[in-house]
């Protein structure tokens, strides 16, 4: 396993992520611990997605993952919250 450093290529306000670091066995399974969430649905019958990491959209489009060296489980190491 390795480190990963998923970063947000759009700009980033109060009360979001603009990066985290997770430990994965490669670069797509990073990406899907960063895009992680629920989906709710409204009583209007819409749907709204609530990501883990506010901020990092559902299909990944803002986002870049670098490899970075280590060793241990899968998981997050590391979360940049923007606090507001």
């Amino acid at each position: 396993m390795a480190l990963y450093l998923v970063s947000r290529t759009d700009h980033h306000d109060y009360d979001e992520y603009d990066a985290i670091v997770v430990r994965a066995g490669n670069e797509a399974t990073a990406l899907k611990i960063a895009t992680n969430g629920k989906e709710h649905e409204r009583a209007d019958g819409s749907n709204w997605w609530d990501a883990d990491f506010e901020g990092f959209e559902h299909d990944g489009s803002n986002l870049t993952v670098e490899r970075l060296e280590s060793r241990g489980p899968a998981g997050l190491v590391l979360g940049s919250f923007n606090a507001g």
